[in-house]
């Protein structure tokens, strides 16, 4: 079953206490170890903020199954974060569970590749959830040409009008690629029509990342 058909992920947003950056970035690195025993775990990301007050980091991660991502959260990984949050934390993990729409993976080692990325959180109106849903569908055409974008998620948070972007780049490069690229020219050009707040848009530095294809 090719990447494509991924359809739950989680996104795990964590608080580092000030004097724990270092630390956080060290468990993340552990957690890379830990997921390659998790065969339903599919694609899994361990990110930092850039240029972030507070110091926040985040985990990305998806399943082709509501048993895949229970799995994951009852796995060592999850244990490892909840055993080790008061002590890197400032406050506790939010976990957010979603649904996959929309993706484009690249094949091969794309994981080796991956430096950077972008994590974009969208309100739709109450009266545009379905037409923003379909928009990111038809941005998922525009990135399916984007040769520096290898990987890209089109999310949402439940049955709610939240969405979500998360895709990642090799390097800043593709990365700027993307952000005067047609697909983001696009949502900006809608975000009046569709999105009751702007787009909450942060950079990512990608700490450790497996993607399984």
């Amino acid at each position: 079953m090719p990447s494509s058909e991924v359809s739950h992920a989680l996104f795990v947003t964590l608080v580092a206490k000030g004097d724990k950056v270092d630390a956080v970035s060290t468990f993340l690195g552990a957690g890379y170890d830990l997921v390659q025993a998790e065969p339903e775990t599919i694609q899994w990301f361990g990110v930092q903020y850039a240029d972030h007050t507070p110091p926040t980091f985040a985990i990305f991660d998806t399943f082709r199954t509501e048993a895949g991502r229970a799995a994951h959260l009852s796995g060592k990984v999850a244990e490892a974060l909840m055993a080790n949050a008061a002590t890197l934390l400032s406050e506790g993990p939010d976990i957010a569970s979603l649904n996959v729409f929309g993706n484009k993976v690249t094949g091969g080692n794309t994981a080796a590749g991956l430096s950077v990325g972008l994590r974009v959180f969208l309100t739709a109106k109450p009266d545009k959830v379905q037409a923003l849903r379909e928009f990111l569908l038809g941005e998922l055409k525009l990135v399916q040409a984007e040769p520096t974008t290898p990987v890209w998620y089109a999310l949402q948070f439940g049955d709610s009008n939240k969405f979500a972007i998360v895709d990642f780049f090799a390097n800043e490069e593709g990365r700027n690629a993307h952000l005067n690229g047609k697909a983001a020219k696009e949502l900006f050009a809608h975000a009046d029509e569709l999105l009751a707040t702007p787009p909450d848009i942060v950079k990512l530095n990608v700490v450790a990342a497996s993607v399984k294809v």
